[in-house]
């Protein structure tokens, strides 16, 4: 049977439904991704040992809780409150998995995100970015020079 997660975070409750592990963080490869920044890359991880769950900390500045105590590994039964950060989430195994028709239109609809995309994007725009504006410096500049050139030529000839 699988487990839930059930979420709630920015006002909103989400449920996540996985079979053996989760890993959860802010990373975008973590399988629960959350966006509160007290959330570490790589927080922490819910796994399956025999016919019991552990969640196990990974290594999290802002640490993991299980029934409000901080814990780096702990054993999570069925209906266990956890909190990643400032993220609070229940932890549900062994119920059969019951979704909205919304929940599972938003499943089937989602595009996983890809590893190396963002930073190829950000080196991209960045790049760019730069090349505009020192464009925009050598033509600004060659535009002071050629108005100063004007202005030169035009005094000789008054004058």
């Amino acid at each position: 049977m699988p487990a839930i997660l059930t979420v709630r975070e920015a006002g909103t409750e989400r449920r996540i439904v996985f079979a053996a592990r989760a890993v959860v963080g802010r990373d975008a490869d973590c399988d629960v991704v959350l966006s509160s920044r007290s959330v570490s890359r790589k927080h922490a991880i819910l796994e399956k040992k025999g016919e019991a769950w552990v969640v196990r900390d990974l290594g999290s500045a802002n640490g993991l809780y299980v029934e409000g105590k901080r814990v780096s590994e702990a054993p999570v039964p069925s209906g266990t409150s956890l909190r990643f950060g400032d993220v609070e989430a229940s932890f549900d195994a062994g119920a059969p998995a019951r979704t909205t028709s919304a929940e599972r239109l938003a499943q089937s609809l989602s595009i996983p995100p890809a590893r190396k995309t963002r930073p190829v994007a950000v080196f991209i725009v960045m790049t760019f970015g730069v090349a505009a504006l020192v464009a925009a410096t050598i033509w600004t500049r060659s535009c002071d020079h050629a108005a100063r050139a004007a202005a030169r030529s035009a005094a000789v000839s008054a004058g």
